[in-house]
């Protein structure tokens, strides 16, 4: 009994980890959201969100080693409490998938 309880508390908090940046699907995001943009402003915008998304994924990164960390010595991974950056890595990789289509698009 006490270790089904044991078992089952690890396995609800490993559920509440952060995922690895890796891992995080990107959101769905329409090419038509940037075909006003020409090839020169399309690379600025990519440069742009692919800092966007190194920075996110940085974050995410930290809070999954946090996690490890809280999991390893208290049994709750932090980002269960305080959040973590899938959303924005799951935002930034959907932009920066858009643009890369925009721009062969437009032959850039």
């Amino acid at each position: 009994m006490l270790r089904n309880i044991i078992v089952s508390a690890l396995a609800l908090t490993l559920i509440g980890c952060a995922k690895s940046p890796s891992s995080i699907a990107p959101t769905s995001v329409a090419t038509s959201d940037y075909e006003h943009l020409g090839c020169e402003k399309l690379l600025n915008e990519l440069n742009a969100v692919s800092a966007q998304l190194t920075l996110a994924e940085g974050r995410q990164n930290d809070a999954q080693t946090m996690d490890a960390v809280g999991v390893f010595l208290v049994l709750i991974p932090p980002s269960a409490l305080t959040g973590d950056s899938e959303g924005e890595v799951a935002q930034y990789k959907g932009e920066k998938l858009a643009i890369e289509r925009s721009r062969k698009k437009k032959n850039c």
